[in-house]
Parts: C-alpha cells; sequence; structure tokens
C-alpha cells in the first residue's frame, strides 16, 4: 500500500540473521579423570579452535571425538544425532592427523580412491571424484606421485583430499601446520578458509602455536593440559579474560600483586605491591575492600611516561607506579621494554617502533599508566602465591 502524503517515513526493522545450525556438540564432555567436565559447540560453516599448549593433551581430545578412545563421561552429537557410543568411522567425522598418514604404497590418486571405495563407490565414480578433489586442493599433476616425494605441504593437501572427498559432517584437523614453515602455515590456512566459505565445511582444528589459532579467525577453546579455561572470540579472551591464567598465557599480561582499597561501579582502586595505586575492571563480585588481588595488564595497553617530570594527573593519594627501564628491543613491529620497580618487580610494555625520536637509554627512569578498562583485577588465590 502507497505511503499516505506527509506520512513520516519508517524503516524495516533490522533483524539477527539467524544462527546456523550446530554441526558438532559436546555436553557435559569429560576427557580425562582429572579434568572437568565442560560445553563446546561448532556451527554449521565455522571454524573453532582449540589452543594450548600441550598438544599431546589436544590430539587426545580430536581421538576421544573421532571415536578412538571413549571420554570419561558426557555426550558427543553430530548435527543432533548422540554419537558417543558409536565406533570410529561411523561418526560422520573425519580426522586429519599425522598419526593416520597417506599410504606410502599408493599414489596420492589412489589413496583418495580408496577412501571413495571404502564408502561402497564403483571405481570409475570413485575416480572421478577423486579427480576434482584433486583439482579443488591444488593437487593437478600430482595423482601419480608417492607420498614419500611430496612436500609437507602437498602432503597435508593430499591428506584434506582423502577425507574431503567423503563430505564428513565435521573435519578434525590435529595440528596441521606443525611440519609446515611459516609462508606455507599462512597459504593452507588461506585455503582451509576458502574451503569452508566454498563448501560450508565445519571444522574443529587443535594448535599449539597461538598465531595459527589467531588466523583461523574463529572462535578459540583455550586449554591448560584437559581443562578448558575459556572459550570465545579471540577478542574476549584478549579483553574479558575469564581468569588469571587466561590474562597471563593467552594475552602475556603482566601480573601484579595488590590490595584492593575501594570498589564502585566495577572499578577497583588498588594499592600495588610494586608501589602505585591503580584502578582495574574488577573480574568478580566476590571482591570486597582489603582483599590481595592479581592486577593483570597486557604490555601493549601501558603508556611509559619517561623521565623524572610528573604526570600531572595524581596526587598525593594517587601516586603512580614508577621504576627504571632495564633493557629495550626493537622487534620490528614493536619495541618490547622492561621496567624494574623499586621492590624487583618487572613490568613488560610493549609500544609501536618510534621512528623519529631516540629509544631511552637503561636506567631511565619511568612511570606507568593505563585506563581502568585494559586491566582486571582478579581475587590472589593461595596457589597463585
Amino acid at each position: 500500500m502507497p505511503r499516505p502524503p506527509g506520512a513520516p517515513r519508517t524503516s524495516p526493522r533490522r533483524q539477527t540473521p539467524p544462527r546456523a545450525p550446530v554441526a558438532l556438540q559436546l555436553e557435559a564432555f569429560r576427557p580425562g579423570l582429572q579434568a572437568e567436565a565442560f560445553d563446546l559447540t561448532v556451527h554449521q560453516g565455522e571454524t573453532v579452535t582449540i589452543y594450548g599448549a600441550d598438544a599431546t593433551s589436544l590430539s587426545g581430545l580430536l581421538d576421544l571425538i573421532a571415536g578412538f578412545s571413549p571420554p570419561m563421561g558426557g555426550r558427543v552429537l553430530v548435527q543432533g544425532t548422540d554419537i558417543t557410543s558409536r565406533p570410529a568411522g561411523q561418526r560422520s567425522v573425519t580426522l586429519v592427523s599425522a598419526r593416520d598418514p597417506l599410504f606410502p604404497h599408493l599414489d596420492v590418486q589412489s589413496n583418495i580412491v580408496f577412501a571413495l571405495r571404502a564408502q561402497g563407490q564403483g571405481n570409475a565414480e570413485a575416480v572421478a571424484g577423486a579427480g576434482r578433489m584433486m583439482s579443488l586442493l591444488g593437487l593437478d599433476g600430482l595423482g601419480k606421485a608417492t607420498p614419500r616425494t611430496l612436500s609437507p605441504e602437498h602432503t597435508l593437501r593430499a591428506m584434506l583430499a582423502r577425507a574431503l572427498v567423503t563430505s564428513p559432517a565435521v573435519l578434525l584437523l590435529d595440528n596441521p601446520y606443525a611440519a609446515l614453515d611459516p609462508q606455507a602455515a599462512r597459504r593452507m590456512a588461506s585455503l582451509l578458509s576458502k574451503l569452508m566459505r566454498a563448501r560450508d565445511l565445519s571444522i574443529l582444528q587443535s594448535v599449539p602455536n597461538k598465531e595459527d589459532a589467531l588466523r583461523a579467525g574463529g572462535s578459540i577453546a583455550f586449554f591448560q593440559n584437559q581443562t578448558l579455561l575459556q572459550f570465545g572470540r579471540a577478542a574476549d579472551l584478549y579483553d574479558r579474560p575469564a581468569g588469571v591464567e587466561v590474562a597471563t598465557l593467552f594475552g602475556e599480561a603482566n601480573s601484579l600483586t595488590g590490595q584492593i582499597l575501594d570498589i564502585g561501579d566495577d572499578v577497583a582502586r588498588i594499592q600495588l605491591a610494586c608501589g602505585g595505586i591503580v584502578e582495574a575492571t574488577a573480574s568478580e563480585n566476590e571482591l570486597t575492600e582489603g582483599q590481595a588481588c592479581l592486577v593483570c595488564i597486557r604490555p601493549d595497553r601501558i603508556s611509559p611516561f619517561f623521565g623524572t617530570q610528573s604526570l600531572g594527573l595524581e596526587d598525593e593519594d594517587t601516586p603512580p607506579v614508577r621504576g627504571t627501564l632495564t633493557d629495550t628491543v626493537h622487534l620490528g613491529d614493536h619495541v618490547r621494554m622492561r621496567v624494574r620497580c623499586p621492590d624487583g618487580t618487572e613490568i613488560e610494555l610493549r609500544r609501536p617502533p618510534l621512528q623519529t625520536q631516540k629509544l631511552p637509554r637503561p636506567g631511565t627512569p619511568v612511570q606507568l599508566a593505563w585506563p581502568a578498562g585494559h586491566a582486571t583485577a582478579f581475587p590472589l588465590r593461595p596457589d597463585l602465591y
């Protein structure tokens, strides 16, 4: 119906796009006797990265999902179907791992054809399917090559082709970039991203390298051994860490001991043991005045002021953090500095390269400052002493 003259213009209400269906869901999943149960979800067409320093634990987690060993509790659902008790090979998931290499006695094409023949396809159909997948993975001309003659990058491409040719509901990748040089790792990460969009792939990958986890661009499940510390986007793990371990291990934050002077509007005013009074976002409602705490602040969020001149912001009740610059290293994309406080505490800073100014020399006095929203205060637990 046409709009009456003089009637106000209205714009259609913007609707939130519906979330993609769930491809893989772990419910109350407990990977080991000493591990706590956790939930984890991978939506259709999404890449989720499980990241942690213990590559063996991450590989074991993928083995549990693939069905090579049983979990201590919980359920595994693929596209809504409970597959927890199904054997490996009957779960609609495929694991790509260096522990399951290409068959050395078969050439590249035959390795891929074998996967389709195992599903009951005829030879001609399997050969045609393998050819299409080889073209998609950039393996044209390598069909007759044997696995031992392939580069690490082409080996991974061939393993991906063998896995994807069967159209699994979920693709599991166990440390896929381990054997690749940095340039090849970037190429493969870009290829996986393109494949995910083109084929609506659902991928769960494990990596022990943070750069690889960040490059994937999706959600990250950050593990310490078999314990899930936090699951979310990289920005959440950096800016809203769930605990000291996430702040220090993932965000590489400085961890400074202090005592809470007062709290208001979720901002804590804190006396640091190394000297100075700072503000930080309170991580928990249980934080109270007088409580010991840890202030976590990332090196790139600290502003240094060199020399003995006052910042002009402090008064007698809020002295700044003071120290002495001990060393400065230019690392190309940033300058790393270390500051030692009077009590011996060392604080790391990272600043953009200073192209027009001379870098300060070791021994230069420095005052440190940061906005309250860039630091997080956590309770000081006994195991953190």
